[in-house]
């Protein structure tokens, strides 16, 4: 988890996306991967301005659907979740 204080999702996204460039070419062999011989990242990022109606928990939940969505849509890829209101 990475906490970005006063990013615009824009921002975040780029961010993001450094860090699975940084990471992809650092080449760390992964053997026993289906998907690459290297280790890769699948990142979910929310963004979100502090509201009252918007916990901690909506802005994780977020993020980790989106981990998801980029898991589920082939790895090695950033996505931006949305905010679901409970």
């Amino acid at each position: 988890m990475v906490i970005l204080p006063r990013i615009s999702p824009e921002k975040a996204l780029w961010i993001a996306d450094k860090i699975l460039v940084w990471v992809k070419e650092l080449k760390v062999e992964h053997i026993n991967s289906a998907v690459s011989s290297y280790v890769t990242l699948s990142l979910g990022v929310a963004s979100t301005v502090p509201r009252l109606e918007i916990s901690k928990k909506d802005l994780i939940a977020a993020a980790d659907r989106a981990l998801y969505q980029a898991k589920d849509a082939g790895r090695d890829r950033v996505i931006l979740g949305t905010i679901k209101l409970e």
